[in-house]
């Protein structure tokens, strides 16, 4: 793995370096770990609303997605 150097402001680094003794961690790992969890939350984010995009275009309403869940379901037992 490349290591970079990343500028952070004082207070976001006292806090990260607090969280870290608390956790027993090195600040480096709680900065990799919130890293990768906001990378994983934007991943989501995405898929969001790319999906929310593509059921405006099909028309697809938030009162229809159980009836939409129910008709998948029933085509996908037994499978």
């Amino acid at each position: 793995m490349g290591i970079k150097n990343v500028a952070l402001p004082e207070d976001l680094l006292a806090a990260v370096a607090e969280m870290a003794r608390a956790a027993g961690k090195t600040p480096e790992e709680v900065i990799e770990e919130a890293t990768r969890r906001y990378l994983a939350h934007e991943r989501v984010d995405r898929l969001v609303r790319r999906n929310e995009q593509r059921a405006r275009e099909l028309g697809i309403t938030e009162a229809d997605v159980p009836r939409i869940v129910e008709e998948f379901r029933r085509g996908h037992r037994g499978r």
